[in-house]
């Protein structure tokens, strides 16, 4: 309500010029979407040109989705939730949140599942010679003094 009262309260203010950057209930969506959709990405450790080559659209027309510049089609909402492991519904259900959350000062924030750190297995073996079983000439502590 309060998002919807500052609107006015500018359209009242510089006239009709304002009319033309009013955006529907459905353009404000699918902004949330993008802003969504762009986080969840992000929190994968994927980019946007990775996640578009991943699911085979152009870079510039992921880049027009996730920042609103064009709605994004259903597809393309499927294709990067499968990329991702998120189910739509879920992607949908944080969009609407932080939609809702927009014109508040504060938000519940939705906890996103961890992504692995290292795609392979991990090489923990430690380099110390006394902690470790590694052979003395396969240390490299001495390749740095």
């Amino acid at each position: 309500m309060g998002v919807e009262w500052a609107r006015m309260a500018a359209f009242w203010r510089r006239g009709a010029a304002m009319v033309s950057q009013v955006k529907t209930p459905a353009e404000e969506f699918n902004d949330a979407v993008g802003r969504q959709m762009r986080a969840e990405i992000a929190a994968s450790r994927s980019s946007i040109a990775g996640m578009a080559r991943g699911i085979g659209i152009a870079r510039s027309a992921l880049d027009n989705y996730v920042t609103g510049k064009r709605a994004i089609p259903v597809p393309v909402v499927y294709a990067v939730c499968a990329s991702l492991g998120v189910e739509p519904h879920v992607l949908l259900a944080r969009a609407e949140e932080r939609l809702r959350s927009d014109g508040e000062t504060t938000a519940r924030i939705t906890p996103i599942r961890r992504a692995p750190d290292v795609v392979g297995t991990r090489e923990d073996t430690r380099e110390v010679a006394f902690e470790s079983g590694v052979r003395h000439d396969a240390d490299t502590d001495d390749l740095y003094e």
